[in-house]
């Protein structure tokens, strides 16, 4: 499944630049691994017998949801397709992170200008975007309850260790298939020091190992959690809650196989299995909202995706009934979703799905810049349609669409290539999501006797109605408004 940052090519004379970039050409996942659905909403007690019984090999199980993850070949499929409990059978889905070029912030811009406190340098030249959400109310009347906001991060893990994400994580976990602990012995850390070789495996399963390889960093993560919980006065960023806590959940793994136009491809990519056990594990840990900046595109008329649409259905139900409000992105194909194409996960009834905005003016004032009023406009790449809930920043490239000024993409925390805390300028439904999902974890702590579904109500009746609601649902979020 891939991450939700847009693609955007950039170049600022007085910024550092740092592209980081992934090859994203083969869309074939690894045969041999399918998603079975039972039929009923709970395994059958003699799942792993009928499994068997056909060919298969279990490899994760989710008894809460009656789904599980089997290796086998075609002729199972067919059978256990056949098996009188198996309600939809389809391959495990496989998705890889899109070309993602970023700019990366030198420290050397910073400037304390209108910041929350002086540290916070990036704040007034940057973080428009906090402005716009009315974040700066919510931090004069902090704390706004005696329950602290707390936040699961489904993604490529989190830089716990980031100045401005010191003692801001409370959990880290990594349900991937191969993991690398950080430097702080963290599972959820962004680093990958092992890979699924589909070179040497084309049919991998976990019984085939993983490769140990020179690590890479992935910064999208740190954005994301940046975004919702980069503390006052740590690093030169401040994200929506700067109270707020967060669960780093890895949930993609990275991989190498060979393209027969560009060669080796080393990059990330996310399967149904670690995402299922995420939010499965983030529920069970009490965290009632879980971020997914995340999400691929299926047919719902098409049968082979199928069985993954059901099996994430039952998921996020479950995870619904049990507390957690799941905040997805929308997309950033910039495709209508009114009709059989869906978005997985943001499409489906019980997650939130959040739309991107941009803005086609800034008003650069003593230092600060901010949105003009009334110039919010749907992010050229961003996904729309009746699906969408709400709607958040997520940067865009007006209104130069040669995307010179970075100023109006979305600042906040990164690891860079060699594994150092920094900060990057962003842009996409994935930097929309956590926004919401800041605010959000503010209503819950607010209203801890709140379900999701009152949360997810109160969101869009207190959001500010922006325009059409095909591309900005109930509007642009307000986390003034929302956090009372």
């Amino acid at each position: 499944m891939h991450l939700l940052a847009k693609a955007i090519s950039v170049a600022v004379a007085s910024l550092g630049v740092a592209a980081s970039a992934h090859a994203a050409t083969n869309t074939q996942p690894p045969s041999g691994r399918y998603v079975v659905v039972f039929k009923t909403d709970v395994l059958p007690a003699d799942a792993a017998t009928r499994i068997a019984k056909n060919g298969g090999k279990l490899t994760r199980t989710f008894d809460q949801v009656g789904v599980t993850i089997v290796q086998g070949d075609a002729a199972f499929a067919t059978r256990m397709a056949k098996d009188t409990k198996v309600l939809s059978i389809g391959a495990e889905h496989f998705f890889q992170l899109p070309e993602m070029v970023s700019q990366e912030l030198s420290q050397d811009s910073a400037a304390a200008e209108a910041a929350p406190t002086a540290a916070d340098g990036l704040y007034g030249s940057y973080q428009w975007d906090m402005r716009r959400v009315g974040a700066p109310a919510v931090w004069a009347r902090l704390p706004v309850a005696a329950t602290l906001p707390r936040v699961a991060v489904l993604d490529v893990g989190v830089m716990g260790t980031h100045p401005d994400l010191v003692g801001q994580v409370d959990n880290s976990v990594s349900t991937t298939y191969c993991n690398t602990n950080g430097p702080d012995g963290s599972a959820g850390y962004p680093v990958y020091a092992s890979l699924i070789d589909l070179d040497a495996h084309p049919n991998w399963s976990p019984a085939d190992g993983c490769t140990t390889v020179a690590p890479s960093y992935e910064t999208h993560g740190t954005h994301v959690a940046g975004t919702i919980a980069a503390k006052l006065g740590g690093g030169l960023m401040v994200g929506v809650a700067p109270d707020a806590r967060i669960g780093a959940y890895k949930v993609f793994d990275r991989y190498r196989y060979t393209d027969p136009v560009k060669g080796l491809v080393d990059t990330v990519g996310a399967f149904d299995g670690p995402l299922f056990a995420a939010i499965i594990q983030a529920t069970q840990a009490g965290y009632p909202v879980i971020s997914m900046s995340l999400g691929s595109h299926v047919l719902r008329n098409d049968k082979g995706s199928n069985a993954s649409w059901l099996a994430w259905d039952r998921v996020a139900k479950w995870a619904n009934r049990n507390g957690a409000l799941l905040i997805a992105s929308s997309g950033n194909s910039a495709y209508d979703l009114n009709g059989t194409l869906a978005h997985v996960p943001s499409d489906l009834s019980t997650v939130m799905s959040t739309s991107a905005t941009g803005t086609s003016q800034l008003l650069l004032t003593s230092g600060i810049r901010s949105a003009a009023p009334g110039s919010d406009t749907l992010a050229s790449y961003s996904n729309f349609g009746s699906s969408v809930d709400i709607a958040a920043p997520g940067g865009d490239c007006s209104p130069d669409p040669n995307c010179a000024d970075g100023h109006y993409f979305i600042a906040n925390d990164g690891i860079s290539a060699t594994g150092a805390a920094s900060y990057y300028l962003l842009a996409g439904t994935s930097m929309a999501t956590p926004h919401v999902s800041a605010v959000a974890a503010y209503v819950r702590s607010v209203h801890p006797d709140w379900t999701p579904g009152m949360v997810r109500s109160w969101l869009k009746d207190t959001a500010q109605g922006i325009g059409n609601r095909q591309n900005f649902g109930a509007g642009m979020v307000d986390a003034d408004a929302a956090a009372r």
